[in-house]
This record gives structure tokens, C-alpha cells and sequence, in this order.
């Protein structure tokens, strides 16, 4: 014997299913959860720029390549020192030689970050790459690159962001967005069945 399932039945079934995934998909590995491959193009020093994501609770990494246009200094006369937080956390800092000469020195670096400099030569500038392991909390993150020191111009020299992205577990929906939806679910199931119930 064969029993027609309602779509209110379907629709409820539907319902429990993608709640009882819902644990499921805060034990996910860390993914990419936030990626700006543009680059901003030269920017003033001093200088500071954000970006804003969501993320789960969880284990992170978070990488990011900044470009020294012309004599971005390292530790010298005229130290350039370039800040990165996660809110109001710094998560690495240092003076790096991105063409304007002097020596690549870290000032803060508690998450134990790996990085690279690529000087390009006097004057021509250089890349900084980053990697950052980080322990996210649940919610709103903003990121701030900032580059502090004695203003020399644009003509002189800059710093841009080439790249960032940010791996980790992904923002889960919060309990009102499921209850928004198990509200609709139930009633297109409950016009489902009047609907029935009038043409029978």
C-alpha cells in the first residue's frame, strides 16, 4: 500500500532534515571565507585602509601581500612601520625595506606570522607577503593595514594592498534566521493542505 505524501509533509520533513544538519555545518574545516584579489593601487603613507567580514568561532589564517611603491623605508631615518589588526587586536607589526633601504625589523608578532620582503631596489619598491594563523570568534571582524611615519608624499613614496584572504569557519546563520524559515516552511505546508482540502 502506497500513501501520497502532502507538500505540507514534505515541506515538514525538509524542515527537520536541514536542522538536524545545522550542527554539521559549524564542524566544517577551516575554507575561504573572505578573498580581495584587487589591488588598492598606491596609497599614501601615512595611511590606513579596512575590510570587513563574518566568520564561525574557530581556527583561522589569514594572508595578505602588501606593495611598497617607490622608497618605502625599513628601519632607518625615516622608518615606515606598518600595523595589522583583527579589531582593535595588532596582530603584526614591523619596518620592512619595500625600496627605500634601511632594515627589515618585526615589533610585534604575537600570533608567530611567517613573512617575506622582496625588495626591488632604491627606489623601485617591493612586496611584503604575510600569513597569520588567528583563532576567530563568532561575528563581525574588522581589518585594518595602516602604515605610520613621517609624511614624505606620493612622489615620493606609497603602499598599496595586492591581495587578502581570510580562511576559516564560516558565519552559521543565528537561531532567528531558522526560525524565520521553518515559520515560512510551515506556511506554504499549511496553505499546501487548504489548498487540498478546497478542491476535494
Amino acid at each position: 500500500m502506497t500513501k501520497n505524501l502532502s507538500a505540507g509533509h514534505f515541506i515538514a520533513v525538509a524542515a527537520v532534515a536541514l536542522i538536524g544538519l545545522t550542527p554539521l555545518q559549524s564542524a566544517h574545516a577551516a575554507s575561504v571565507i573572505y578573498q580581495d584579489l584587487t589591488p588598492t593601487g598606491i596609497l599614501p603613507s601615512p595611511g590606513s585602509i579596512t575590510r570587513n567580514f563574518a566568520s564561525g568561532s574557530g581556527a583561522g589564517n589569514i594572508t595578505f601581500e602588501i606593495q611598497g611603491y617607490l622608497s618605502l623605508d625599513g628601519s632607518n631615518c625615516c622608518t615606515d612601520t606598518f600595523s595589522f589588526y583583527n579589531g582593535s587586536d595588532l596582530l603584526f607589526q614591523g619596518a620592512f625595506n619595500l625600496g627605500g633601504g634601511g632594515s627589515n625589523v618585526i615589533l610585534a608578532d604575537p600570533n608567530g606570522a611567517t613573512y617575506s620582503v622582496v625588495d626591488f631596489g632604491f627606489y623601485n619598491g617591493g612586496l611584503l607577503n604575510v600569513s597569520i594563523p588567528v583563532n576567530f570568534t563568532a561575528g563581525n571582524h574588522v581589518l585594518t593595514f595602516d602604515y605610520s611615519g613621517s609624511p614624505q608624499g606620493l612622489g615620493d613614496e606609497g603602499w598599496g594592498l595586492n591581495s587578502i584572504t581570510v580562511e576559516g569557519v564560516a558565519a552559521v546563520p543565528e537561531p532567528e534566521t531558522y526560525a524565520m524559515l521553518l515559520a515560512g516552511l510551515g506556511l506554504l505546508g499549511f496553505m499546501a493542505s487548504r489548498r487540498k482540502i478546497a478542491t476535494a
